[in-house]
């Protein structure tokens, strides 16, 4: 009786522990299955993996993945950082300055190094990634404009759409001039925006690693679709490279975003999917060569997987080849992808 109590008033986000130790043990002998760990349920990454999910009986005659739904990328880092059991079993959405705040405790989100950072490397790389901020107020300019005004992010659990955003802000020292920063999420942050409850929103999107594919995720097009009068928010480079954190300075020319008639600059990092060092070669070998084999395929199941071409799977692997998994480095090669 104790433990059924317990488990009704276990938190979703909590919940998939209890699935991570319960769903390999479904499968025949010949198969092998890992855990994916990805972003909340209705987030583009789970859906476009849990999709894929469905299909890698056509892709391999052993590997299989159980995807699952998490409170976001820096909820998978720490989760998977502190319970070593999955160390062997276990992939998991991340991303580069996440990975970098956890490796140097980065606070309010780290207040001490993760010991596994160290050990972590990255499986495939989903794509370059930009996070914009938007406004219908046309004197909000640039973050400097936002003292005193109600900023909408994501979650904190999620590395593009909330933390991000704090660790510039506080870096910058905006935060403790806002109104308020607003931690809703990713649709909600924009439907709060659209209703006038915040004065800024949050945007995320993901490019291929040759700029020529680039995603627009739901809150954006619903903005788009809005037929409001709202623009992006510029964001200095000077602002992104004097904040003492390695994220990306990122410029779109004009009319490649939804109502951007003028050149942007937004920040950025690298969106990737990373393992432990002990994860089976074997098993992280299969997985890529899956994704690269078959990338004309699994781009048309779901918008967020567009941009994963295999040169974007592969991307800065040839220049550091020890930020990636071995297993990763060996499917590389075989495929042709680097030397």
């Amino acid at each position: 009786m104790t433990a059924k109590l317990r488990l009704t008033k276990l938190a979703p986000a909590f919940a998939l522990i209890l699935g991570l130790s319960l769903s390999a043990g479904n499968v025949s002998a010949a198969e092998k299955t890992i855990q994916l760990m990805m972003s909340p349920s209705g987030s583009g990454p789970y859906n476009a993996f849990a999709t894929i999910q469905s299909h890698m009986a056509d892709f391999s005659k052993f590997l299989r993945f159980n995807t699952k739904e998490t409170p976001g990328f820096n909820f998978n880092v720490k989760y998977v950082a502190t319970h070593p059991e999955r160390f062997k079993d276990t992939i998991f959405g991340t991303g580069s300055v996440l990975n970098w705040a956890a490796a140097t405790g980065h606070k309010p989100f780290y207040p001490k190094p993760l010991e596994a950072m160290k050990d972590f490397r990255a499986v495939i790389v989903l794509g370059p990634t930009f996070n914009a901020w938007v406004a219908l107020d046309d004197a909000i300019k640039t973050p400097k404009d936002f003292e005193g005004k109600r900023v909408g992010i994501g979650l904190l659990t999620q590395n593009e759409w909330g933390m991000h955003q704090r660790m510039l802000l506080d870096a910058w020292g905006i935060t403790p001039k806002l109104k308020s920063l607003d931690t809703l999420g990713p649709g909600q942050n924009i439907a709060a925006l659209l209703d006038g409850r915040t004065d800024v929103g949050t945007l995320f999107g993901l490019t291929s690693a040759d700029g020529a594919i680039t995603v627009i995720t739901g809150p954006h097009r619903k903005m788009e679709a809005s037929k409001r009068d709202w623009h992006y928010i510029q964001v200095p480079p000077e602002m992104i490279k004097n904040s003492g954190m390695p994220f990306n300075v990122v410029e779109y020319p004009p009319n490649t975003l939804p109502n951007q008639p003028e050149k942007v600059t937004f920040f950025g990092d690298l969106l990737m999917l990373s393992a432990h060092k002990s994860m089976p070669d074997e098993l992280v070998e299969e997985f890529v060569r899956v994704f690269v084999e078959h990338a004309d395929k699994i781009q048309q199941y779901h918008g967020f997987l567009k941009p994963l071409t295999p040169e974007t799977l592969a991307h800065t692997a040839q220049e550091n080849p020890d930020f990636f998994h071995t297993g990763s480095i060996k499917a590389f090669k075989k495929l042709g992808l680097i030397k």
